[in-house]
């Protein structure tokens, strides 16, 4: 990977921060299966699978944004540790 001209205020403009609504979207997951598997018991079987879709539906979009978070916070890794071994090899210079 190339650092060339590469610093945190220039690489992400908005960087993700996934623990709170991440948590957010456990709890919407949480309530619609929760609710999903009472209609289910009630009988009402088509709403219970729209239900169990759209639960789907929010674990899967976090998942996606969690993935970007991981990558996000592997590429500022690596500015940083680079940017430290300019800064260490200045110092020894």
């Amino acid at each position: 990977m190339k650092h060339k001209d590469i610093s945190y205020e220039n690489r992400y403009k908005h960087k993700l921060n996934m623990l709170e609504p991440g948590l957010v979207m456990i709890k919407v997951i949480g309530v619609l299966l929760c609710v999903g598997v009472f209609l289910w018991a009630v009988g009402w079987r088509p709403l219970s699978i729209i239900l169990f879709i759209l639960a789907g539906g929010v674990f899967i979009t976090l998942l996606i944004l969690i993935i970007i978070e991981a990558h996000q916070d592997k590429v500022l890794n690596d500015i940083a540790m680079h940017e430290n071994k300019e800064k260490y090899n200045d110092n020894i210079k």
